[in-house]
């Protein structure tokens, strides 16, 4: 059969350009060897999630007498909360399924290959397409050590690990540590550098430290990480990132990058034209969901002859209880950046909820007074990012965004109060 539009992977890249396609009336088919949605619906951000909130509302019901309510015999059913966990998922697996179908995609089950600009191969049979979208995403890193296991693994266990030992410093260790040490785990993340979140503002990574350290979880900096060893009673989650998982392809068609991703420019075209790749399986990808999704809307606007414009700026998120979002620039990474931050200490809706520290930062072009960053650490972060994504992907100055009234009280009022102080610092210049 032909179509207009072959993806391979039925994750967030693939299914958002299935989607992008069908509604412009392209004839699409979509394949698929596992489970639709991809590590992100079946093993990564909505199980994940799912547990952080569950895990959160487990630690209010033990921890809420400062608010004047107790309770007898709180309980913890890690049976029931696996199955909750698994109840959603299937669901919006199901709703996934049932959208795709409705919008006239059809899915084939079945592990997919490129045989050469224009053809799918799959199951015996071949499938003609006049753009091909490879978006197989990527998979778990081998354990650093023997006998630890991945997340994929962590999310199976029947039973909740007394002691959790997490080699690496990333944003799943850090949300596991979370999720794991409010379940009642005893928690130990182990780094090879001087800090979790290498990759991080300074400023989120140490604050995310301290809150941890807070909830009993130790940190071990410089460490071996291939060193250690799987200690008595001990479960050890090797959280050492992910690889491009790579569909067969015909040799030459693609470039393959040192990092096993495949080579391709911002509108997601490889080395053979009709050849596009999106997500995950892209070399130097940030492995963000919905970024993969925009990579693959992107790449069938190009198809489609659209005019794409630039890309939007990336925004990363971690999901502890206290969240932590960042979007553009940091200080240090901008030449004669200047920012300023509102503590939420001082926010009345942070001080009902948490009282936890928290602050809201924004980085400005003192020349332009345009928003070029954003830090944030705070309850509903990556709900009040976006805001300032798009006001760096505008090119808003600080003025402009003030002229907005966000709602008392309000988290995002913390958003008002660091530009306040940011155009008073560009004033003061």
């Amino acid at each position: 059969m032909r179509y207009d539009i072959a993806v391979i992977g039925g994750g967030p890249a693939g299914y958002s350009a299935a989607f992008e396609a069908a509604a412009r009336g392209m004839s699409v088919v979509l394949f698929e060897y596992g489970e639709l949605g991809g590590t992100c619906l079946n093993r990564g951000c909505v199980p994940t999630k799912y547990l952080a909130h569950a895990a959160g509302r487990y630690h209010d019901a033990v921890t809420c007498g400062q608010d004047g309510i107790s309770f007898d015999g709180v309980k913890l059913d890690h049976n029931r909360m696996v199955s909750r966990m698994n109840e959603i998922v299937g669901s919006l697996r199901e709703g996934l399924t049932g959208e795709l179908s409705g919008k006239g995609i059809t899915v084939i089950k079945g592990e997919a290959s490129v045989l050469g600009a224009g053809l799918v191969g799959c199951g015996g049979e071949s499938f003609e397409a006049s753009g091909i979208l490879i978006a197989t995403g990527s998979g778990s890193s081998k354990p650093l050590i023997s006998g630890a296991i991945t997340s994929d693994e962590l999310l199976k266990l029947k039973t909740i690990p007394k002691k959790l030992h997490i080699l690496g410093g990333g944003t799943v260790a850090v949300e596991f540590a979370e999720i794991f040490s409010m379940l009642g785990s005893s928690v130990t993340i182990s780094v090879r550098g001087e800090r979790i979140l290498r990759g991080w503002d300074k400023e989120i990574a140490v604050s995310l430290s301290r809150s941890l350290k807070s909830k009993g979880v130790r940190i071990n900096t410089g460490c071996d990480l291939t060193a250690i060893k799987c200690g008595d009673d001990e479960t050890v989650l090797s959280a050492a990132g992910r690889l491009p998982v790579l569909p067969d392809i015909a040799g030459g068609l693609v470039e393959i990058s040192e990092d096993g991703g495949i080579v391709a420019d911002e509108n997601g075209c490889t080395s053979t034209p009709g050849i596009y790749a999106a997500g995950d399986v892209l070399s130097g990808s940030l492995k963000l969901a919905h970024t993969s999704m925009e990579q693959g809307r992107r790449a069938i606007r190009h198809i489609a002859g659209e005019n794409v414009g630039p890309e939007a700026v990336p925004v990363r998120c971690i999901y502890a209880g206290q969240e932590a979002a960042s979007v553009g620039c940091t200080e240090a990474e901008a030449d004669n950046a200047v920012s300023a931050k509102q503590s939420m200490l001082s926010n009345a809706r942070t001080v009902i909820s948490s009282g936890e520290r928290g602050f809201v930062k924004i980085v400005a072009d003192p020349k332009t007074h345009r928003v070029i960053g954003a830090q944030l650490m705070c309850e509903r972060a990556g709900d009040m990012v976006p805001e300032l994504a798009l006001a760096i992907d505008r090119g808003l100055t600080v003025d402009e965004m003030l002229y907005s009234v966000r709602p008392h009280p309000s988290y995002s009022e913390a958003v008002t109060g660091a530009l306040r102080n940011l155009s008073e610092k560009i004033d003061a210049l």
